[in-house]
């Protein structure tokens, strides 16, 4: 299971099941045991590489609350009979269900830790609320309105004075040099360079008084961004940029250090190196 994002939220009502009539819980030809509270058989329905917009609560079997989520997960195929992502591919938008899995196999085989209330050999269950179902080119839309969002809010923090290029990178020239040769693809240049995040947490930066070269265009580096805003650039220039997730380190991030879908803020001063 790939969870893509998750942030605790208020208790979906979905998990008040102990409140309300008895659950008569059908199962799979793979033994996965499933229980509708609602069924939107109009809804849309997803495939494998679809991402699931979802509320969780996972409970014991006496309906005792282990924790609740939304949450975002990447439907994959089945590690195992009866596994979860069986079971997200029963649904449809705006439906909601419970599952009972096993704890062995839903948190070892998943490689997530048990949570405190369950023990090993048990059966636990997780109820699901489906708010929507995106296909991945769906989601990168998705994830790339929130960012812009969140970029602009940091421009309007921070009081940086930007201009916007075609891919979406905004950036600002804090030092300027009319005189400089504009910097093209394939020349080599000494950078200082600082990578940070919009949180403010600094990822990489270059020594005091070192350099990094580096060859416009070369594979050194799989920031696109990087590319792109130095051929804005002269000679002798710095300026700062947010580079947009999909011309940084992309939908899967460079963990552990970078998450997936991160923004990154670059500050950047270039100097041509003689041929």
């Amino acid at each position: 299971m790939k969870k893509i994002t998750g942030i605790t939220t208020v208790l979906i009502a979905i998990v008040l099941v102990s409140c309300g009539p008895k659950q008569f819980f059908e199962r799979t030809s793979t033994g996965l045991e499933y229980y509708f509270f609602e069924k939107n058989r109009e809804g849309k329905t997803g495939q494998v590489g679809d991402i699931y917009n979802i509320n969780i609560t996972a409970t014991t079997r006496l309906d005792s609350i282990l924790f609740q989520e939304h949450a975002m997960f990447k439907r994959s195929e089945p590690l195992y009979p009866g596994d979860f992502h069986e079971g997200l591919g029963m649904l449809h938008e705006k439906d909601s269900a419970a599952f009972k899995l096993s704890v062995d196999s839903f948190f070892g085989l998943h490689n997530l830790t048990i949570p405190k209330g369950l023990e090993k050999d048990s059966m636990f269950k997780l109820h699901i609320g489906v708010e929507s179902i995106m296909n991945p080119f769906e989601h990168t839309i998705f994830k790339s309105e929130q960012e812009l969002k969140q970029m602009k809010a940091y421009v309007e923090r921070k009081q940086w004075n930007v201009l916007t290029d075609t891919t979406g990178i905004m950036y600002e020239k804090l030092v300027v040099n009319e005189e400089g040769e504009p910097l093209q693809m394939g020349d080599s240049v000494a950078l200082f360079y600082a990578y940070s995040m919009l949180n403010d947490r600094t990822i990489e930066r270059t020594k005091a008084g070192d350099t990094w070269e580096y060859q416009l265009g070369s594979p050194q580096t799989r920031v696109s961004g990087l590319d792109r805003l130095l051929v804005l650039m002269r000679d002798g220039e710095k300026a700062r940029a947010i580079i947009p997730f999909t011309e940084a380190f992309g939908e899967e991030g460079l963990q552990p250090i970078i998450p997936p879908y991160t923004t990154l803020v670059l500050e950047v001063s270039a100097n041509k190196m003689n041929e």
